[in-house]
């Protein structure tokens, strides 16, 4: 039951155990190789937000009928029974739930589940709802991964600019407290780096993965240090340093191997497949190997969005092997299983598809798609990303012949890195990004 209560909670061991107790005695008692003093339960309810009664398996009469059914979306969250889930905590929440720390991660659950399933939008509201409920210390372990997952849900749906508003503030008050130094603090400082990433900001993100690793050392957590060393091997796939990011992303994933997250091991493949395609000459071979392994990962603990970067990065493997069948239909499974809303991701499996479609001998239909995903990631600030799909049809056209559409092409992907003259950033985007520290 404990583990349970901790998995749901997204908690590692060490947080659990805090200063009172050791990691090695939690895993015991995970395992049922040891019975907690009463003294310990309360600390583990503590830790964990709940009744001691709770981690005894007898939540209080008054609560009973809530705790019994929180526990059930739990375990149904666990087992990757997302929809059973979400019903559940939706129940539980329009029912009411008298005590507010119950309430408040109740809610985070639902969170977490909603971004599970795609549903980012609604997943944000409750995120949001978590972190103005009244917690006013931010060190707060509830509070900080519904910042953590209100940052990547706004990451997702291509609000670059408000995922670094959120996740800054929250590190400056981390900071004021002196309490920067935990795993979701550094996990949520990747995640702004992220968003600097996409941004084509790398000075940015480096500077900001610098400090992460400083922290991760003092946390001396190797998950904690795994999460950074695999951003800091996309900012090394951006500067073109592949052999560099690929040796980053395979140190990254001899930590994540050994844990139990089955969801982030199937992320960190998705990023070694992407680096593998970017290798000279691209090792398309072992990137199916490696993202068909992500997908059979990510589909144990499902999760839409993670499921349709792997197979974005799968159909480019299958088009750079000639099989261009292959690739249109697992871009067009990507696009299906991630819907509009998350507009980064949607937008980079739309440029697979069009780079598909094009090498099936469909041009025009090619055009529309690079067109169509360019202008989004231009929209959304993503100005390397909107800079290659302009360059992919650039290519694609000079290849039919239209060198003057080809030509107009390149200067869209100039315009997109501030090269030329062209659409710059918004009075509020330059504020927002002045407020959250360019220099």
């Amino acid at each position: 039951m404990l583990r349970s209560f901790r998995l749901a909670r997204n908690l590692t061991q060490a947080e659990v155990a805090g200063d009172e107790l050791s990691i090695s005695y939690i895993s015991l008692l995970e395992s049922n190789r040891r019975q907690p003093s009463d003294e310990t339960v309360q600390i583990l309810a503590r830790s964990l937000g709940c009744r001691p009664e709770e981690l005894y398996g007898k939540p209080a009469a008054e609560g009973q009928p809530a705790a019994l059914a929180i526990r059930y979306a739990d375990l149904s969250l666990e087992t990757g029974e997302i929809s059973t889930a979400r019903v559940g905590y939706q129940q539980v929440l329009q029912d009411g739930i008298d005590d507010p720390m119950l309430r408040i991660r109740t809610t985070l659950s639902l969170a977490q589940t909603l971004q599970r399933e795609g549903r980012l939008s609604e997943a944000v509201e409750m995120y949001e709802s978590c972190v103005r409920s009244g917690l006013v210390d931010p060190a707060h372990s509830v509070s900080l991964a519904a910042t953590q997952g209100w940052c990547r849900c706004l990451f997702e749906l291509g609000e670059l600019y408000r995922a670094i508003e959120v996740g800054s503030r929250a590190l400056e008050e981390l900071g004021q407290l002196g309490a920067e130094d935990s795993e979701q603090s550094v996990q949520l400082l990747a995640t702004v780096a992220n968003a600097w990433y996409e941004l084509g900001e790398l000075r940015q993100a480096e500077n900001l993965l610098g400090e992460g690793l400083e922290r991760a050392s003092r946390v001396k957590s190797p998950l904690t240090r795994g999460a950074i060393i695999w951003n800091a091997s996309l900012v090394a796939a951006e500067r073109g340093r592949y052999l560099e990011a690929l040796e980053l992303a395979d140190e990254a994933l001899s930590v994540f191997r050994h844990g139990s997250d089955p969801r982030m091991l199937g992320m960190l493949l998705t990023a070694r497949g992407y680096m593998l395609l970017r290798m000279d000459p691209p090792r398309a071979e072992e990137a199916v190997t490696v993202l068909t392994e992500a997908m059979a990962l990510l589909s144990v603990m499902p999760d839409k969005v993670q499921q349709a970067y792997a197979l974005t990065d799968l159909s480019r493997a299958h088009l750079e092997l000639g099989d261009t069948d292959a690739a249109v239909s697992t871009a067009e499974r990507a696009l299906e299983l991630v819907g509009p809303s998350a507009h980064l991701e949607c937008a980079r499996a739309t440029v697979a598809l069009a780079a598909a479609v094009n090498a099936q001998g469909d041009p025009d239909r090619a055009r529309q798609l690079f067109t169509e995903a360019a202008t989004i990631l231009g929209t959304l600030g993503a100005t390397r990303s909107a800079a290659r799909a302009w360059v992919e049809l650039a290519t694609t056209l000079a290849d039919r012949g239209d060198l003057a559409g080809s030509v107009s092409a390149f200067r869209q992907a100039a315009t997109a890195l501030n090269l030329v003259d062209g659409p710059r950033r918004s009075p509020a985007k330059e504020a927002r990004l002045a407020g959250a520290g360019e220099d």
